[in-house]
């Protein structure tokens, strides 16, 4: 009997995830519903499902040939192309660049995998974010950057001698302000030069680990006056150009921006562009309340080019963001009303994906929606008896993670738009990915 796939996209309203840049950025307004459309090579999961009851103990080693020499970019794959492949990223292959325009990598501590993977990987890239540090206000006039504690300098160290042209740029991010401090910060113009000053002496005090900031901050205060926020970020970058560290390569101030043009918009991206170095487009995750995919292809090439038309100079660098995390939603049992949410959703990192594959080994099936370029991994309740019930019933678990061939897709089109490429995070990952950079 072949059961047929049915994944209904905005019937499922799910609650707003609040947090900043990361997994769980679903927190911006809705938007019209679409349909998955599964590609030809896919929709028959009944080829991609049969596979061995043997469940691959662990990854294949690290190999001499590239995943792209190994036909692993494949719409049509199952758990077991995954669980053999994942770890065997191309270890003669580590300093060979497949990407050419600027690459910048996020590195949090909770994902420290991506400590390890940065040290192997590391002339792939041209930035690396560390997310160590935030900002806050903690008097008149007087301002704290925490998260010292988290600094690794023999890592840093490792990094610069390993690729001595490699920049890190530690992001710095303003949260948890109060209402107070957000007005004080905006209508004096001493307590802004003192913020500015506060980065300033901070990166001259790190000068030799530190190469500039990755700020996170327009969504933080997107409520607030645009004209001030525009001069707090112009005087953070004027201060921070004038470090003289006797070298060739001045610091440099790149500025990650919400996707959506409530918040950022082409005048924004006018105004700053003279004083910046550039722009992190916050394209890796699709402001989305409803179950679907990550950030769809299509969408990404929206966005982009919606500053791609502005007028720039040519050294402004504008990255596309690449998720390396998923989501994953689970439906509530029993069955929830029609007008209420009929799925848990969590956000779901590379590690977790492979431990949902060797326990639904032989129960789940991946299918790849051809419309956001995104793979989908399902499971359906076959314990029903009624073969009806089967096949017209809901997935009881789906799942948005990345795929080699979902990064491919999105790295060439940074390469046709001639844009880099920012990717969150480099711990959420799984090692292959790193063969396509």
């Amino acid at each position: 009997m072949k059961y047929y796939l049915l994944l209904y996209i905005g019937l499922y309203f799910l609650y707003q995830t609040e947090s900043t840049i990361g997994p769980g950025d679903r927190k911006f307004s809705s938007r019209t519903s679409e349909n998955i459309v599964h590609s030809s090579s896919s929709s028959d999961h009944s080829k991609s499902s049969v596979r061995s009851s043997t469940i691959p103990k662990e990854s294949f080693p690290p190999s001499e040939i590239h995943v792209l020499q190994r036909n692993l970019l494949q719409e049509n794959i199952n758990p077991k192309i995954i669980l053999e492949n994942y770890q065997s990223y191309c270890y003669t292959c580590v300093n060979t660049r497949q990407f050419t325009y600027p690459t910048l990598i996020f590195i949090t501590p909770w994902n420290n995998h991506g400590y390890d993977l940065v040290k192997i990987f590391t002339q792939k890239f041209d930035y690396i974010s560390p997310v160590w540090f935030s900002i806050k206000r903690i008097d008149i006039e007087k301002y704290s950057i925490e998260g010292i504690h988290d600094i690794d300098i023999k890592w840093i160290e490792t990094l610069k001698e390993k690729y001595p042209d490699i920049r890190i740029v530690p992001r710095v991010i303003f949260e948890e302000w109060s209402v107070d401090n957000i007005h004080v910060l905006f209508q004096s113009e001493d307590e802004k030069q003192q913020l500015s000053l506060t980065l300033k002496n901070f990166l001259i005090e790190y000068n030799h680990l530190f190469d500039g900031y990755v700020l996170e901050l327009f969504a933080q205060f997107s409520s607030s006056s645009k004209a001030d926020l525009h001069h707090i970020i112009i005087d953070i970058a004027e201060r921070i150009h004038e470090i003289d560290n006797n070298t060739t390569k001045k610091k440099e101030v790149i500025l990650t921006v919400p996707p959506l043009e409530e918040y950022f918009d082409n005048y924004d991206f006018q105004t700053l562009s003279e004083h910046l170095d550039g722009f992190i487009v916050m394209t890796y995750d699709f402001p989305n309340k409803e179950i679907g995919p990550v950030s769809p292809l299509e969408w990404i090439k929206e966005i982009m080019n919606r500053f791609l038309t502005s007028e720039v100079r040519s050294s402004i660098k504008i990255f596309l963001s690449l998720n390396f995390y998923g989501y994953r939603y689970d439906r509530i049992i029993p069955t929830p009303p029609k007008d209420q949410r009929q799925y848990h959703i969590r956000s779901i990192l590379g590690q977790d994906y492979i431990e949902f594959l060797k326990q639904y080994y032989t129960t789940s099936v991946i299918i790849f929606d051809n419309r956001a370029h995104e793979h989908i991994t399902l499971v359906y309740d076959y314990s029903m008896n009624d073969h009806h019930e089967q096949e017209t019933s809901k997935p009881i678990i789906i799942i948005f993670y990345p795929s080699l061939i979902s990064i491919y897709d999105r790295l060439q089109l940074a390469t046709k738009l001639h844009v880099g490429a920012a990717i969150w995070d480099g711990g959420q990952g799984l090692d292959y990915f790193f063969d396509l950079f």
